[in-house]
């Protein structure tokens, strides 16, 4: 992963990295992989929580395709004062999972 995730958080498995950008008190990165977005999400879940990291919002649904047959899932985990939140899109058909991941500092 880009040097300003500082290994707190893992490339998926056989994904490749398509962006990266450093911002101002987070990080962003943008992955493909042609795994689901459901198996991407407890990949992730399993991973952050070895680590301490918590589970605050979890969400699956239809992307927003034409036809409605993609896939959406969404998961924000907190640890400390970070947040990590971590959104799929899996277009009908043989598409790619699209994995974006952005950490950044909480208020909290």
């Amino acid at each position: 992963m880009p040097y300003s995730f500082n290994g707190n958080v893992s490339r998926y498995p056989h994904s490749q990295i398509v962006d990266s950008m450093h911002l101002k008190g987070g990080c962003y990165a943008e992955l493909e992989t042609n795994d689901s977005g459901k198996k991407v999400l407890e990949y992730y879940k399993y991973q952050m929580s070895k680590t301490g990291w918590s589970i605050r919002v979890e969400r699956e649904s239809a992307a927003p395709d034409i036809d409605g047959s993609g896939s959406a899932a969404f998961l924000a985990l907190f640890k400390d004062n970070t947040g990590l939140m971590i959104d799929t899109y899996t277009p009908a058909g043989d598409g790619k999972t699209q994995i974006a991941l952005f950490m950044g500092d909480t208020d909290e």
